[in-house]
């Protein structure tokens, strides 16, 4: 399992993983505060992703699934999770990332993958 620690960026040693896709960054990062209520989550991979093997991922919120849709950007390379509802004032949330596979179809390395932010009130 990986946590990252709270503050600065969430940038991944690609060192760490060198036989698979990693999770190379997050937005927002890990311990991130003042965070929009209408931001999206943007998960960016270390290699182009197969969007049809579907990526084990979800946004928590005091233990429930935040409801809302998945997009792709710059070719397979950054998940966006853009929530059906505003977040929650002074929420605290919980991002997860279990699984996901490559084009190559290789497994992705480094999950489950968790980190938390708050969104400002």
């Amino acid at each position: 399992m990986l946590v990252l620690p709270a503050g600065g960026c969430a940038t991944v040693d690609r060192n760490q993983f060198p036989e698979g896709p990693y999770i190379v960054s997050t937005y927002p990062s890990p311990g991130d505060f003042n965070i929009s209520r209408y931001t999206d989550i943007q998960i960016r991979f270390s290699e182009p992703m197969d969007p049809d093997t579907g990526i084990g991922f979800e946004i928590l919120s005091k233990g429930i699934r935040v409801e809302g849709g998945k997009m792709w950007s710059d070719s397979n390379r950054v998940l966006i999770f853009r929530p059906d509802k505003p977040l929650d004032v002074n929420g605290t949330y919980q991002g997860i990332i279990r699984e996901g596979k490559s084009k190559e179809r290789k497994g992705l390395t480094g999950v489950p993958y968790l980190w938390m932010f708050t969104i400002k009130n």
